[in-house]
């Protein structure tokens, strides 16, 4: 029987068990998001050059595993095991990053907590894919499960820092704590992990497999890269407050927890929503709130202006972040689920690579058309989005066609 409403999901095993694991993981995350630049600078002497080749290499290696986990479970039929692996080498990674003496081991704890984290999305997407429930909704609700962990825990975090000061490793040795939680309650049975893999018994998985994914997949797959184009690093959100409130830097973790707190918020409406209408009219939907965070972000001149790019960031990753996930999940077929989600997760890290590299290049463009530098990077985004909405108005019909199980 198809699962619809959220008290229905929560009472289902395999739902309930990965939704709180992202909400231990998220909590244990956002204890050493904001922490970590500090704690490289000031406690072990690193610069901030050194920490910004630290999260190019750990992005780059949680794409690779990514991709790695997505191929590897399709190869071998199994979901859970390399679920187990991921969540295990995020305890250790945890337990690293507290006893870490230099750089040089917070590089290697931050690489095995991204890498662990790709181990871990991979099998999970391919297990909620594999449920019969509505995917829009499903996925949604795990994002917003791990948006309020990241929530909780940078409260926590914050209090913490309030009553005993900036104590690094204490609190990085907290975090140990959830990751050691969402271990446990993966021992907690979820079902279907072979299910969509016996009528495939004889089919061996091979790399000339790829071909037979959907020409819908492949359209949506350009959506994917022309959306991305648009989701560039956060940071120039930051750079774009700056330059709009120098003097006001302490507002800025505020904003960025709007922007989650909006995100958590539409999740799960939108996500239901899309159950019920065509995927393709709330992936509009979504992409269009980013187009009025891309206008706020060129034009903005004032505070308001600019938690407003926040606000419409953040409604939009709560908009389309599961709707991601369900268009994935409705249009390839069950027993290449994994290797489906891999080659999105390889699409989506190549673009984003891009297009952080051309947003860097914006503000000279910005600038030569008499607009302030920090807006290159929103004329950038209105473009892509505007582009990514055309396009996928034009390939609707292949967006909602739902593969045969």
């Amino acid at each position: 029987m198809k699962l619809c409403g959220i008290a229905s999901l929560l009472r289902h095993g395999s739902i309930s068990t990965l939704c709180w694991m992202h909400f231990f993981w998220g909590m244990a995350s956002s204890m050493i998001f904001s922490l970590l630049p500090i704690f490289i600078v000031e406690e072990l002497g690193g610069s901030s050059r050194s920490f910004g080749l630290l999260e190019g290499a750990v992005v780059f290696t949680s794409f690779v595993a990514k991709i790695f986990a997505g191929f590897i479970i399709d190869a071998f039929r199994k979901k859970v095991p390399m679920l187990r692996v991921g969540t295990v080498f995020t305890v250790f990674s945890k337990l690293f990053l507290a006893c870490a003496p230099n750089v040089f081991f917070v590089f290697v704890s931050k690489s095995l907590d991204r890498f662990a984290k790709g181990l871990r999305q991979a099998p999970s997407d391919a297990i909620l894919a594999g449920l019969d429930a509505d995917k829009g909704l499903i996925f949604s609700l795990r994002y917003s499960m791990n948006l309020a962990g990241f929530l909780i825990g940078s409260v926590i975090t914050s209090v913490t820092v309030h009553l005993i000061g900036p104590s690094y490793r204490i609190i990085f040795a907290a975090s140990v704590v959830p990751t050691v939680i969402a271990l446990c309650i993966l021992q907690k049975k979820i079902k279907g992990d072979d299910d969509h893999y016996e009528a495939k018994e004889k089919h061996k998985w091979n790399i000339k497999d790829i071909a037979s994914l959907p020409c819908g997949y492949w359209a949506f797959m350009v959506v994917v890269i022309l959306l991305m184009f648009n989701r560039f690093s956060e940071g120039f959100i930051t750079l774009k407050a700056k330059s709009v409130m120098p003097k006001q830097t302490e507002l800025f973790p505020m904003f960025m927890s709007v922007y989650e707190v909006c995100a958590a918020c539409v999740a799960i409406p939108i996500g239901r929503m899309s159950d019920r209408i065509k995927k393709k009219n709330a992936l509009v939907l979504g992409i269009g709130l980013l187009v009025i965070a891309d206008i706020f972000g060129i034009f903005s001149n004032s505070w308001y202006s600019v938690i407003s790019i926040y606000i419409f960031s953040g409604l939009h990753m709560g908009a389309t972040q599961g709707v991601l996930g369900a268009i994935i999940a409705r249009s390839a077929p069950q027993h290449l689920m994994g290797t489906a989600f891999a080659i999105f997760y390889g699409v989506e890290g190549v673009a984003l690579l891009c297009a952080n590299s051309f947003a860097g290049m914006m503000p000279g463009v910005a600038k030569s058309i008499g607009l302030p530098e920090a807006s290159g990077p929103f004329i950038m985004g209105v473009v892509a989005s505007i582009t990514a909405i055309l396009y996928t108005l034009t390939v609707s019909d292949r967006l909602e066609h739902t593969h045969s199980r």
